[in-house]
């Protein structure tokens, strides 16, 4: 899962600084998106993984129903209680179209181990960046449109990949370019909090849950593929 929504720029509120309530309602909803993304996981390897596997046509059309609610945020972002339900909806099948994957990982010999050094890896990468992207003194909006046009070459390669399968090493210099990718849009989010009007709290949540899920793929397939060199 490659989007993020990051084509829309915010002009800075009027307000100095960022008041508490609004980063403690961003940081609350984002604590929601990774225990939804969880429970999503957690359901389709319970009780989903054959069907998924036998009909591999229900995950794409899961990731289009992902690209639809995350295209269309700008229009129900603000609207309660449609907003609540949509981010809910939309965590939950991210976590739904993750399961093939870690279970994959799961069946591996290693693959407990492969994925505890993902989640640590993607907790200390996320936590390091998202402190560079607060605390530094330079500006950074200036990423903004390489991030995006570095995020579209990776989804066409992507899609390429879809058609021309490639090996492990490959896949390890794919994955290494998205966890940078991901990892400069950790920053970048992470400092536009500070000039978001108040009250894009949701669209600001969705921003830093795409940016920790989609950092926690490329690393998860990163040391698969490493795994695989061996």
């Amino acid at each position: 899962m490659f989007e993020n929504n990051n084509q829309n720029t915010y002009a800075p509120s009027n307000t100095a600084g960022m008041e508490p309530t609004f980063f403690g309602k961003v940081m609350s909803f984002f604590a929601l998106a990774i225990l939804s993304s969880a429970v999503g996981t957690y359901v389709a390897m319970a009780y989903f993984m054959d069907f998924f596997f036998a009909n591999p046509w229900v995950t794409f059309t899961l990731y289009a129903v992902e690209l639809g609610i995350i295209f269309t945020a700008k229009y129900w972002a603000q609207k309660r209680p449609i907003n609540r339900v949509l981010f809910a909806v939309f965590t939950f099948i991210s976590g739904v179209t993750i399961a093939p994957l870690i279970s994959i990982v799961m069946a591996t010999p290693e693959g407990t181990a492969i994925l505890m050094k993902a989640l640590f890896a993607t907790a200390f990468m996320f936590i390091a960046t998202a402190m560079i992207g607060w605390n530094t003194k330079k500006d950074l909006s200036g990423m903004g449109k390489f991030l995006m046009m570095s995020l579209i070459g990776m989804i066409v390669v992507a899609v390429i990949g879809i058609f021309v399968p490639w090996g492990n090493t490959f896949e390890m210099i794919y994955s290494g370019i998205g966890v940078l990718l991901f990892a400069g849009f950790t920053a970048y989010d992470m400092q536009k909090l500070k000039h978001y009007p108040q009250d894009r709290y949701i669209e600001a949540a969705i921003n830093l849950y795409l940016d920790i899920f989609n950092l926690f793929l490329f690393i998860l397939r990163f040391m698969l593929a490493l795994a695989g060199r061996d």
